[in-house]
């Protein structure tokens, strides 16, 4: 079982993880509402999707249903540091790393599972 505790060697990620997650951790997460208030959560990429938990063993609230129709990019240029912003069709979600190494790895992370996401698609003889 993971243990909430912050360990800077999960940066790796893997996309052909058994268990499906790619990569997890804690990030924060700037609420939708009108008070833009910035919550941790502990986020996972898993089965295509990314997903967060308010505490262990916590119902899984699903941010971004397929990852293939998304993008992932850096921000800048708002008041926090280490951001990145994960963009789709519906809606967009604006994240916060621990650190500029962190950061790096959940943009890459996110990207790696978009391209596996195509690979694993049984429709994906029509992009041929």
């Amino acid at each position: 079982f993971q243990d909430f505790s912050y360990d800077d060697s999960k940066v790796e990620f893997n996309v052909d993880a058994p268990n499906g997650v790619v990569m997890e951790g804690y990030l924060f997460k700037r609420a939708s509402n009108a008070f833009k208030t910035w919550n941790r959560r502990w986020f996972s990429i898993q089965n295509s999707q990314l997903v967060y938990q308010k505490k262990l063993k916590d119902v899984l609230t699903v941010v971004v249903e397929d990852l293939r129709l998304c993008t992932v990019k850096p921000c800048e240029d708002i008041e926090r540091r280490f951001c990145f912003e994960v963009v789709s069709p519906t809606k967009s979600c604006m994240l916060q790393a621990d650190s500029e190494k962190l950061r790096q790895a959940w943009i890459q992370a996110v990207q790696a599972s978009i391209a596996s996401a195509y690979r694993e698609s049984p429709d994906s003889y029509y992009i041929e």
